[in-house]
């Protein structure tokens, strides 16, 4: 009985010293041993995909690649902001922009980015920090009802959207990444030729808040 012990405590001992040396063993630049021993244990078919898209992106966007096109410089704050989360003196601010904004005119988009494109702009807008979110935290970007953007430049057709971070892992939208928080709530996505890939660049006009998009999201 004292041996079987013995060896179950060995046993147990070489496995703790094994994940907090794995811990430290790094397969890559992002990743180490111990991620990836969780990745084989935890990973659902929704998160490998995410995982296989992101490697492609990074694949075909190295580091220190940037995309000079997209950076665009906002003169002023466009984000939407619930207006029920707000306090009395910021949600009649929120009231006078909204009204100021016109929104009855303004356009649904016909066509704009699904998850993935919003995604995948997104990793690029954000040189690449997202990825480590989408993989490390199991985040997903989700994106809402577009709007017409008649800005659009050069671009053969821009739209304006709010996203969100969807937890895969709880089933629930949250409000930013933890750590460090770099996401905006909303983003213009352009194309720069028909049927091209969708890049994003800072909001650039008003647009309002998209309950319906956290209400989907929402744990049920």
């Amino acid at each position: 009985m004292k041996k079987a012990f013995k060896i179950i405590g060995i046993t147990l001992g070489v496995l703790v010293l094994f994940l907090i040396a794995s811990n430290f063993i790094q397969i890559n630049e992002r990743e180490t041993l111990l991620y990836k021993v969780q990745q084989y244990v935890t990973y659902s078919k929704e998160d490998w995909k995410n995982y296989e898209t992101n490697q492609k992106i990074l694949a075909d966007n190295p580091a220190g690649s940037s995309q000079t096109s997209a950076v665009a410089v906002p003169v002023k704050d466009f984000h939407p902001y619930n207006i029920d989360l707000l306090p009395e003196s910021a949600k009649k601010e929120e009231l006078k922009k909204i009204e100021n904004a016109h929104f009855e005119n303004l356009i649904p988009a016909q066509k704009s980015p699904d998850d993935e494109d919003a995604q995948i702009a997104l990793i690029k807008f954000t040189q690449r920090r997202l990825t480590d979110v989408i993989i490390n935290q199991r985040l997903s970007i989700k994106i809402g009802k577009c709007y017409e953007n008649p800005d659009k430049g050069k671009n053969y057709s821009c739209v304006s959207c709010m996203i969100l971070l969807y937890n895969r892992e709880k089933n629930d939208w949250q409000e930013a990444p933890d750590g460090e928080n770099f996401l905006d709530n909303s983003y213009d996505f352009y194309q720069t030729s028909e049927g091209g890939d969708w890049d994003a660049k800072e909001l650039s006009m008003f647009i309002p808040y998209d309950n319906a998009l956290f209400k989907k999201y929402e744990k049920k």
